[in-house]
């Protein structure tokens, strides 16, 4: 039987996909940070650039104070980081001197563990992802090999594309992706073998996968009866659904089975209670298990994306559209050379089905991303892709772009441009995000700063108070003290 490890993964994927990854704030790192630090965990997925983008954009939080806290709350977690392709919160390629300073910079906020997963499974992309990573000093790099169906995506394809990765002395593993939640025992089996006949060097040894179409519970289970030692898992409120399998069943199904999970199930337990607790403060969803149904095997597109085409149709007043647009993505997905259906090409393949429909005329407009996917922005198409369409790309004026052999920026070059005086962390925040949405999260924190100073002053006199309020708005504290025989306010 096989020894096994947990990854928890309900503060970044667990977030991600049953909160729309506006869910976990300061607070809630606050609260759960110490728990998870007692759960026994291999590692705790923490963030992607998508997660600090969030806090920055909708809760206007420094996402590093955020990074600090969590690494002196949780000083026994392994604390990791996910990143797709060769980008940093923007969808479009990053620099590769934004890319190193953003590494450096979760780095020494304390994260020491990566996951490097390129959607298009560009195996070169992925390798110099890897090289950055243990430059800056990142203790473990584990590659992720992105699965998805389609007439291309042979267990052979996936094979040659892992055999790539076996000489890179960056990488220290490879996990197995499966953000769709594709994946079954039977296709789980075939696949390793295939992958592991290639490997001499590298081990297969983590798995990850969505509950979408419900059998991830028991693929789960079939890895460590495998010899897959890691399984990433979330805490109830956010698994099941389009998240992961529920940790605390998980680790019963285990022992059920005979696999050791060594876990410390009453802090689990307690972390998941505390998710709970938020989830009723602030009215967040409840992630639940769901039916399988096996039309998703033909369209492979995540629930989220579904959910938001809905509503975005029915806002339209186009709702019956749905059906039609769902096959659509497929045809459309076919043109464009079967790139994986994930965040960002779902959206750009939803998308340009919704338009084709609309127009009633196939691809008389291209959406900009679509032309970026074509012209190989995003790596090569794993399949052939439509000719009339990519003529088509190449005449909008998106496509008569110069793309090649475009100068990329020095970091000396950025911070003349953004700020001299900058510090790396807002330079960074500053680089990949626009400038009204960081303002506001800076004003937040110097309002809070400033609440903080007062607060000080006032303790450190010498005259004691005689009661302290403290109020806050919106993340905005202010501090008023009152002084025994006196109106005295500070």
């Amino acid at each position: 039987m096989t020894d096994v490890k947990l990854i928890d993964v309900s503060l970044r994927d667990g977030n991600q996909s049953i909160w729309g990854a506006v869910g976990v704030t300061t607070r809630t790192i606050e609260k759960m940070s110490p728990i998870l630090d007692r759960c026994g965990y291999e590692a705790v997925e923490l963030l992607s650039s998508t997660i600090m983008a969030v806090a920055v954009r909708y809760h206007r939080e420094d996402p590093w104070s955020r990074l600090d806290l969590a690494r002196r709350l949780a000083p026994n977690a392994k604390l990791g980081f996910l990143t797709t392709g060769r980008r940093f919160i923007s969808f479009s390629q990053t620099p590769k001197s934004v890319l190193r300073l953003a590494y450096s910079l979760l780095r020494k906020h304390g994260v020491t563990r990566m996951w490097v997963v390129d959607p298009m499974l560009d195996m070169l992309s992925t390798k110099e992802n890897a090289s950055l990573a243990k430059q800056v000093g990142f203790d473990e790099v584990v590659a992720g090999i992105c699965y998805t169906l389609s007439p291309v995506h042979t267990n052979e394809f996936f094979a040659d594309k892992i055999a790539e990765l076996d000489d890179c002395r960056d990488i220290d593993s490879i996990y197995l992706k499966d953000p769709s939640g594709l994946l079954t025992p039977e296709r789980l089996e075939a696949l390793l073998t295939t992958l592991r006949s290639r490997l001499k060097r590298l081990k297969i040894d983590e798995i990850h996968t969505h509950c979408n179409t419900g059998v991830a519970p028991i693929t789960l289970l079939k890895a460590a009866d495998l010899g897959i030692t890691k399984l990433h898992c979330a805490l109830p409120p956010v698994a099941n659904g389009s998240s992961h399998s529920n940790a605390l069943q998980l680790v019963r199904n285990l022992n059920a089975r005979g696999h050791d999970v060594d876990v410390d199930i009453s802090a689990m337990e307690a972390a998941s209670a505390c998710l709970t607790r938020e989830a009723t403060l602030f009215n967040l969803a409840s992630g639940a298990p769901v039916e399988y149904d096996e039309a998703y095997y033909a369209h492979t597109l995540p629930g989220g994306v579904l959910a938001t085409t809905r509503r975005q149709l029915n806002e339209m007043g186009r709702a019956d559209l749905l059906p039609r647009v769902v096959e659509e993505a497929v045809r459309v997905r076919e043109d464009l050379g079967w790139p994986i259906v994930v965040t960002p090409f779902a959206q750009y393949i939803v998308t340009q089905a919704s338009i084709n429909l609309i127009t009633g005329d196939r691809y008389s407009r291209i959406t900009d991303e679509v032309v970026d996917l074509l012209l190989g922005e995003f790596g090569p198409m794993p399949g052939m892709v439509d000719q009339s369409l990519l003529d088509r790309a190449l005449q909008t004026p998106r496509g008569k772009q110069v793309r090649n052999g475009r100068d990329e920026p020095t970091l000396d070059e950025v911070r003349a441009k953004i700020g001299a005086t900058l510090s790396d962390e807002d330079l960074l925040l500053r680089a990949t995000m626009p400038a009204e949405q960081v303002d506001a999260m800076a004003k937040r924190r110097q309002a809070s700063g400033g609440a903080l100073n007062a607060l000080l002053e006032s303790l450190s006199d010498g005259k004691a108070p005689y009661s302290l309020s403290i109020r806050g708005t919106a993340g905005v504290v202010s501090v008023a003290g009152e002084r025994s025989g006196g109106g005295a306010h500070g």
